[in-house]
């Protein structure tokens, strides 16, 4: 009897596995910007919206985002666990885009640089989301929680590099500007008669 119920439960772990493996190719989430990279000044904060398509006959829901990596230059929040992400089998809800909003606080997070990070600094890492699928519509006024059908994680590789503010930019290139006046003005000058 033993053997029995061991073997059943080994069955059904068997089969939720391969029903949450076989419905993941049925979802994917792509960062904006793919592959990731973004652009901020010590001290400003950054950020990655996402698109979710699910052309799966079941509801995928979004659940959280995390940075994976070494956070030395800031610290990431997440902002898909304040919002409520559902992707589903009906046209209209089968993609969702949501970009980066750090006012509505939309996107799947920011990454909040440090004020003393030096100029140039670029680092990476991955952001990872979790979510849920049901057979069921958690939007749905009669949603059954037991309509639970697997979770997973969806996985993307991001970067963020350190740059100057707008006035550095234009202090750093003043003295070339001055440069290449100079260097006119003497071409000029030995092109007359």
């Amino acid at each position: 009897m033993k053997r029995f119920a061991i073997r059943s439960v080994l069955t059904l772990m068997t089969a939720a596995a391969f029903a949450a493996g076989a419905y993941a190719d049925n979802l994917s989430l792509t960062l904006i910007p793919a592959s990731g990279p973004v652009y901020g000044e010590p001290g400003q904060a950054v950020g990655w919206g996402f698109t979710l398509t699910d052309t799966g006959p079941d509801y995928v829901l979004l659940i959280d985002s995390y940075f994976v990596g070494t956070p030395e230059y800031g610290s990431y929040s997440d902002y898909i666990g304040s919002q409520n992400y559902v992707a589903g089998p009906n046209p209209e809800s089968q993609t969702i885009t949501s970009l980066w909003d750090q006012a509505l606080q939309t996107g799947t997070g920011e990454f909040d640089l440090n004020n003393t990070d030096p100029i140039g600094a670029s680092f990476s890492g991955t952001i990872n989301v979790d979510y849920y699928v049901f057979s069921e519509d958690p939007n749905s006024p009669t949603f059954d929680p037991d309509s639970y059908v697997g979770s997973g994680t969806f996985s993307g590789p991001v970067q963020a590099d350190v740059v100057p503010e707008p006035a550095s930019w234009i202090l750093m290139s003043l003295p070339f500007a001055l440069l290449m006046l100079f260097t006119w003005r003497r071409q000029a000058a030995a092109l007359r008669p």
